[in-house]
């Protein structure tokens, strides 16, 4: 094993501690080396995503035409809404 040293800022390093919480690592090290060995390859593989192996979706892909889209609902006037609303239970979380 090879022993490296790095330096976080107190973001960084409270974010690593969360992971360790959450993870149950048995230290910052084991928590950046499971970050790095789960996700390490996604990284380098995604980091700069080439155009053509993406490439842009034509917008009336993801939006409809006005012919399509429905009418929205007037929104009810101070007037219309009712105000003799009243909760009878409590909620509990």
């Amino acid at each position: 094993m090879t022993i490296s040293r790095i330096v976080l800022d107190a973001d960084t390093r409270s974010t690593v501690d969360a992971i360790q919480e959450k993870t149950r690592s048995t230290s910052p090290s084991a928590a950046i080396a499971l970050m790095v060995s789960r996700y390490g390859r996604h990284l380098l593989e995604t980091w700069e995503v080439c155009p053509a192996r993406c490439p842009e979706p034509p917008p009336e892909r993801y939006l409809p035409s006005a012919a399509d889209s429905p009418v929205p609902a007037a929104a009810p006037t101070p007037q219309s809404a009712s105000t003799d609303f009243s909760f009878s239970e409590s909620i509990e979380l």
